[in-house]
């Protein structure tokens, strides 16, 4: 809906801004200029309203849907919590404690909060807004050394999905200068390549990319850093931070002790993000309000310029004796009778 209004609006503007090429008339016909249609200030006016409106709705029910995602990870946290908290200090989790520390930690890494296809929380937990875009996916090739010195050229290629990329890495040249040819050759598929990270090449890729990345890749070279041929698939393995719940650990006590900090700080990381929330919410909700305001102040304006024109005379006096002296009827009654009516 906002976007075909958006659509209308840069349709309208055009309409008003543009006016249509001139075309060629034979010299014995007149040319009849058609006048470029014309959109009332008014209706332009309100479409602008129309798109604000459902901007700060669409904003308003993004909002609340992040608000109930982001209760609903505090929800998961809190019940994490309890089977870490009673918890031998020197056997930790028994079995079923265990089990059901794994399952809260599956469902909080399982949580998809979106609104329409977009998502509003990553994988760290991270309320994702304009100021605190969504958290990469970090990773590295198993088995693969991508940037490491070689004495000969070699022409990589790398494939996922239906994106493919090919590299040239030349010889005799650092981890730094070979990551910046790896990004630069793989950055429309999606792949960021950091030099070097345990003594491997660190990729990165975005949410949607990983999805179909974390399969393993497609790859083949000549012979150096990858067997030349037919493309093989290369494990990949994801390097997770603390922030991601999947990196939490339950099997020692000091796995244990770890994870139980980790989950406060997120605890409170998810506090702070529904405060920012409720006060985005407040500030949108705000500004629809003045909207309208701003609308029924205009509508009042126009219901008592409506009632004034009514009571304004339709026909005045000199409009009234024009009328009859067209019609050579006027004479000293006339006026005087219209004069009476006069207040």
């Amino acid at each position: 809906m906002l976007k075909g209004i958006s659509e209308s609006l840069n349709v309208l503007q055009r309409n008003q801004t543009v006016a249509p090429a001139p075309t060629a008339v034979p010299s014995s016909q007149p040319a009849t200029a058609k006048p470029a249609p014309s959109i009332p200030t008014h209706r332009l006016a309100s479409y602008q309203k129309w798109a604000k409106v459902t901007q700060g709705q669409h904003a308003i029910s993004a909002n609340q849907v992040a608000e109930q995602g982001l209760l609903k990870v505090s929800q998961l946290l809190k019940k994490l919590q309890v089977p870490l908290s009673n918890a031998s200090l020197q056997h930790g989790l028994s079995e079923q404690q265990s089990d059901t520390a794994k399952q809260l930690q599956q469902q909080l890494a399982a949580l998809d909060i979106s609104y329409q296809k977009q998502p509003l929380i990553d994988h760290q937990l991270n309320l994702i807004n304009s100021q605190r875009p969504a958290a990469k996916h970090f990773f590295q090739l198993k088995s693969v050394d991508l940037i490491g010195v070689k004495t000969r050229d070699e022409r990589i290629t790398v494939q996922y999905g239906n994106q493919a990329a090919s590299a040239l890495l030349p010889a005799h040249q650092n981890s730094q200068y070979l990551a910046k040819q790896l990004t630069h050759a793989l950055k429309d598929i999606g792949i960021t390549v950091q030099a070097p990270a345990r003594d491997s090449a660190m990729l990165s890729s975005e949410h949607s990319e990983w999805q179909q990345i974390q399969a393993g890749l497609l790859m083949s070279g000549q012979g150096q850093r990858l067997p030349a041929g037919e493309a093989r698939t290369v494990k990949v393995v994801e390097i997770l931070s603390w922030q991601d719940p999947k990196e939490w650990r339950f099997d020692k006590p000091e796995d244990i002790k770890q994870t139980q900090a980790k989950i406060a700080k997120t605890q409170q990381k998810v506090t702070q993000q529904l405060m920012e929330l409720r006060s985005s919410k407040q500030k949108v909700q705000q500004q629809l309000k003045r909207t309208n305001y701003q609308e029924q102040l205009h509508g009042n304006l126009d219901n008592n310029m409506a009632k004034l024109k009514e009571l304004m005379q339709p026909t005045p006096f000199y409009a009234q004796v024009t009328s009859l002296m067209a019609q050579a009827n006027v004479s000293r009654d006339h006026v005087s009778s219209l004069l009476k009516s006069k207040p």
